[in-house]
């Protein structure tokens, strides 16, 4: 059909529908202003009334030729103003009136600024973001990340997947304190990492009176279990080492099994001790020291404190952990004392509890000629000491002893104390109560500024 003009677009047409409110009365006022009577169809009671007959309308005025009543239901369609667009009514377009792909879409809470396909959900109900998917949820971007922020403070935890990398990140905006990735199996948390990088598993606290692993950011190692073994130690296939013991990069001694024999290569029996003033004098490596009727003696803080976390549901969780502090004795304290402790920047209330103790003794420089109290030799001052002045003292296995000044030494020969802080070749061969160490090498290993000298021996105090 030919058209003069632009040629118009489908159009929809739909009327429209005044309902009344009836009263006792004949005349009514209209939504919508006609030329007459004709331009409306009247119902009333659901009847189609005959216009001219039933009614007479102008304008907005509709008057009816018997009056209604307040129970009668009348509504009117406005015939003469049918509304066109080219928007089909509400409820009136199926799939079959939609051109798929769709090119532009938008809903309540989604809208779609792509350009191209941006999800994709396919008939295995997979989600593929940017991307085919070839699992549940599959997202494929140069950088993938998925991000999850609580709206409550704001803290943004994201997943990362660039470069084959896989990055867990919690709190990435660092808005919130104390944050944990936390590992649950079967609804139970197995394992955790705090915000202090601590890794603890089967624990939830750092606290060496609950069991479990705790891994710390500087190497540390803390292993508590209760009534059992906690390392077990097993060499497969053939003999050799079980431990290595490294210092600065180079091996010092090691664990070995051969058959059924185990080794401790490279060992010095070794015991804590301390003079009794707390002093720390310079005392040369290899020194004779004789013990004292005098034993050391140890003491920490124990305390407790609380801290809350939010656990995963998003209810607080409150977590207690038992601490133990190295103390020393201020004048006046004394054991089982509560005091005032500054932990972290808070005061708590500690207890001060002595360590028990029984076997190590305090001691001085051997000053009695064949001193029948040796102690050992001295190895070296104990700088993990925590404020007591604690020195180790090489009891048995092989280190070096001070030989006195001139004195010529023989392998196998027995040594006794000086008396002076040095050893002496003893005169015979029967290992007698003063008999502490037997010279290993004449091999002297250094000359101190006395003239005296360290040599390796085998220790037997």
């Amino acid at each position: 059909m030919p058209f003069i003009g632009n040629q118009p677009a489908l159009s929809y047409t739909s009327f429209v529908k005044q309902d009344f409110t009836t009263s006792a009365t004949t005349a009514y006022t209209l939504s919508q202003p006609v030329a007459n009577e004709n331009e409306i169809a009247l119902f009333i009671n659901f009847v189609r009334q005959e216009p001219t007959t039933a009614y007479t309308a102008s304008g907005t005025s509709l008057t009816l030729t018997s009056a209604t009543s307040a129970s009668d239901d009348m509504y009117a369609i406005f015939l003469g103003k049918a509304v066109q667009t080219v928007n089909p009514p509400a409820g009136s377009v199926d799939s079959s009136k939609i051109n798929y792909p769709l090119t532009t879409f938008s809903s309540t809470g989604i809208d779609d600024n792509a350009t191209s396909t941006a999800i994709t959900i396919d008939s295995s109900q997979r989600v593929g973001i940017g991307g085919n998917p070839s699992s549940a949820l599959d997202v494929r971007n140069t950088n993938p990340v998925i991000q999850t922020v609580d709206l409550d403070n704001n803290a943004a935890s994201r997943f990362d997947g660039n470069a084959g990398w896989i990055a867990l990140r919690a709190d990435n905006n660092n808005v919130a304190s104390g944050t944990t990735i936390t590992f649950d199996i079967d609804g139970t948390e197995k394992m955790r990492i705090n915000s202090s990088g601590i890794l603890l598993v089967g624990k939830t606290a750092t606290s060496l009176s609950t069991a479990g692993h705790q891994i710390d950011g500087q190497g540390t190692i803390t292993i508590v279990r209760s009534a059992n073994e906690l390392i077990n130690v097993n060499r497969l296939t053939n003999d050799g080492n079980l431990i290595r013991f490294y210092q600065d990069g180079t091996e010092e001694g090691n664990i070995t099994v051969s058959g059924a024999t185990v080794s401790y290569n490279g060992f010095t029996g070794s015991h804590w001790s301390r003079f009794t003033d707390n002093s720390t004098p310079n005392i040369l490596r290899g020194t004779v020291l004789e013990s004292l009727d005098e034993m050391c003696d140890w003491y920490n803080l124990h305390f407790e404190t609380t801290t809350t976390t939010q656990g995963q549901d998003g209810n607080d969780v409150s977590n207690t952990e038992n601490h133990v502090v190295p103390h020393v004795l201020q004048d006046a304290q004394s054991n089982g004392d509560v005091i005032t402790y500054n932990h972290e920047g808070t005061d708590v209330q500690a207890t001060i509890v002595k360590e028990a103790d029984v076997k190590h003794i305090k001691s001085k420089v051997s000053d009695t000629v064949d001193a029948k109290n040796v102690y050992g030799v001295f190895m070296a001052y104990d700088e993990d000491g925590e404020g007591y002045n604690d020195f180790y003292v090489a009891s048995v296995g092989s280190f070096v002893v001070r030989i006195k000044q001139g004195e010529t030494v023989a392998k196998g020969d027995l040594l006794q104390s000086n008396g002076d802080g040095t050893a002496k070749v003893q005169t015979d061969d029967n290992v007698k109560s003063s008999s502490f160490a037997k010279v290993l090498s004449t091999t002297i290993i250094e000359t101190y500024d006395d003239g005296s000298f360290i040599v390796p021996c085998s220790l037997m105090c």
